[in-house]
């Protein structure tokens, strides 16, 4: 082992020899990406061996709490580094599967990490060939397709009931604080995600929407907004405001009346169990959206402002960002017209679009073109390169990577 960690130091001197800024582009790509994989790999390594060190307790009797602790202490790294490596090391002890596939590179370390929870406490109804199944449902997924993956296959073999779940959920909320030296602190609240979609949408409205001249980020303002909030409570003054916040929640009429317990989504993309898609409609504002196949043919009678209702309609169709492979949700996302209102574009949805902020000014760059509409939509890019931004919300029906069907 001491030689071929003697190989390594001298792998990692001879990259080092070339310094970035005398590289040609080409070559710099290759070394960025090149690099990276070598880095998953030995993460990949890295793990094994952490899992064995763990498996032999080489850490008791050191002062350390757990493996994750030895480790830090040892390397100086992060805890939060070392309990990653703990993690996947145990994913892959518990998956050949999972572990071929990390080190045959059909998986990065990331998204194997990301199904530690799936194989290391495996549903009692699945089989090890279940297992392997996800495994290569999730080849070529990134993180966070493959933790949807994962969540959804566990759902398929548990035995809890969703009012089972929810609870389960609901049961591990809290909030605590912490000191962070420097006269800061912080403030960490764990909640069921529709619950913590609902306070940050009020504490939203209680900061007020950015102007050009407000400087803050977007942290910031929510930081005040949450101050302004306990102050006005201290005050005797929280007696809700003129304008209710709005949490958006997208399911079939078939869920609404209980026909079927497919889940529901918010705005940010966030699963909603389908008992409590129902608990909350009975307070809600519902609005109607039909569609025949992915296209969208009535809003309904009981929309008053068109762009709220388009914006719905974009919500249910986009799902979030059109460019492929962005994951920014609908709710953070600007409304964009295809062909510009300024040379006559109108203002129906074949010509609006949902981009994040970042894409949007992709698309708006000077050489860009777009090809198709809403429905069928490429960019060709200033290069040459033609990017298909299919539809990505509940109304899509092209499922985007192998992970998601």
């Amino acid at each position: 082992m001491n030689d071929a960690l003697e190989l390594l130091d001298l792998a990692v001197c001879g990259v080092a020899m070339f310094p970035p800024s005398g590289l040609l582009d080409v070559d710099l790509r290759d070394a960025v990406v090149g690099i990276q994989r070598h880095i998953d790999r030995l993460k990949v390594i890295h793990s094994g061996l952490v899992n064995e060190a763990d498996q032999r307790r080489m850490w008791d009797g050191s002062g350390a709490r757990d493996m994750a602790d030895w480790l830090a202490g040892k390397t100086k790294t992060s805890h939060g580094d070392a309990a990653s490596r703990v993690r996947l090391g145990a994913a892959l002890k518990a998956s050949n599967a999972l572990k071929k596939a990390a080190e045959d590179g059909e998986l990065s370390a990331a998204t194997a990490e990301s199904l530690s929870g799936a194989v290391t406490d495996r549903p009692a109804g699945a089989s090890e060939a279940d297992v392997d199944e996800l495994v290569d449902a999730c080849k070529g997924a990134d993180p966070r397709e493959a933790k949807a993956a994962a969540d959804k296959w566990k759902d398929t073999y548990s035995t809890e009931t969703p009012e089972q779940a929810e609870q389960r959920r609901r049961d591990k909320r809290s909030l605590t604080t912490r000191n962070l030296g420097d006269g800061m602190g912080q403030l960490l609240a764990v909640l069921p995600l529709h619950d913590l979609r609902q306070v940050t949408n009020s504490i939203s409205n209680v900061a007020g929407k950015p102007c050009a001249a407000d400087g803050r980020t977007t942290e910031q303002r929510m930081a005040d907004g949450l101050v302004q909030l306990a102050v006005a409570h201290a005050k005797g003054e929280v007696k809700g405001g003129r304008e209710k916040p709005t949490l958006l929640i997208i399911a079939t009429a078939d869920t609404y009346t209980g026909r079927s317990d497919e889940p529901g989504a918010t705005a940010h993309g966030d699963p909603v169990p389908a008992h409590v898609v129902r608990l909350l409609a009975e307070q809600a504002n519902l609005q109607r959206v039909l569609l025949a196949g992915s296209q969208i043919i009535d809003l309904g009678r009981e929309v008053r402002y068109a762009t709220e209702a388009q914006y719905r309609a974009l919500a249910v169709r986009d799902g979030g960002c059109r460019w492929d492979g962005c994951k920014i949700p609908a709710a953070w996302c600007d409304i964009d017209h295809l062909l510009a209102w300024d040379d006559d574009g109108p203002t129906d949805l074949r010509n609006l679009v949902m981009w994040c902020r970042h894409h949007h000014t992709e698309k708006h760059r000077p050489g860009v073109t777009v090809l198709g509409d809403a429905h069928d939509l490429r960019l060709r890019l200033i290069d040459g390169t033609i990017v298909h931004c299919p539809p990505q919300g509940a109304a899509a029906t092209r499922p985007r990577t192998k992970a998601a069907a």
